[in-house]
């Protein structure tokens, strides 16, 4: 049978994870550059799959948005902003999915095993979501790594300003997937087993009524007596 408190438990959990995902998809700071290095360790430059800002210790914030959308930008970049808008979309028809699917909800009543279908694939939408924006998290900090581990090994002074590590935005991704995952699972969980009470007992009410249909078909058979022939009869 269907849970409807654990269905509405698992999309409340799926939303706070596609939260997440959206606020780490617009967020200007997939990474930053390592102000170690620098002479002016105040100065923060932030750079997001959309725009690039750089911090001032006054507190002012200068941005612009990089020169192409898609085309000529690196790899990393490009597969960050793919999945990113794919985790939103997904996300954005799991939640459209959940509102005709989950019990507590009046949509698709007169069929459940429907409700319970849309309900199994809202969570499969959720999950598809959390896969998406965990690969944009890690394709895009595989990149950190290993340009910081590159210029770590050069000793010139004018390209260790150019490290970067890790923006908050990819732990708020990362945080996004797990929530996601989890709410997604817990969802598909709730939509397992039967329609509905009502209509299991249905079912047994149609298997009762068959059996004894048969029993009472059997039993007129076997009382019945044998017609036997008039001898005046012509054969």
């Amino acid at each position: 049978m269907a849970n409807g408190t654990l269905q509405l438990i698992g999309v409340l959990i799926a939303c706070a994870g596609g939260l997440c995902t959206m606020v780490s998809t617009f967020l200007p700071d997939w990474r930053k550059n390592d102000p170690s290095g620098e002479v002016l360790e105040s100065i923060i430059r932030h750079q997001g799959i959309w725009i690039r800002c750089i911090s001032y210790p006054t507190g002012t914030w200068q941005c612009d948005d990089y020169d192409t959308f898609f085309i000529g930008l690196p790899q990393s970049l490009q597969i960050a902003r793919g999945m990113s808008i794919c985790a939103n979309l997904f996300g954005f028809i799991g939640f459209l999915a959940a509102i005709f699917g989950l019990q507590c909800t009046t949509c698709i009543e007169g069929n459940q095993l429907v409700k319970n279908r849309v309900a199994m694939a809202s969570g499969g939408f959720f999950l598809l979501s959390g896969v998406c924006i965990g690969v944009a998290a890690s394709a895009f900090s595989h990149q950190i790594l290993n340009e910081y581990m590159r210029f770590s090994n050069i000793a010139s002074a004018d390209i260790v300003g150019q490290r970067f590590v890790f923006g908050a935005a990819l732990f708020i991704g990362w945080t996004g997937m797990a929530v996601t995952l989890l709410g997604g699972l817990i969802i598909m969980c709730g939509s397992c087993g039967e329609s509905s009470p009502v209509t299991r007992y249905q079912r047994q009410s149609v298997r009762r009524v068959a059996s004894l249909g048969r029993s009472v078909s059997m039993s007129f058979r076997r009382g019945r007596p044998e017609r036997k022939q008039d001898p005046g009869e012509y054969v």
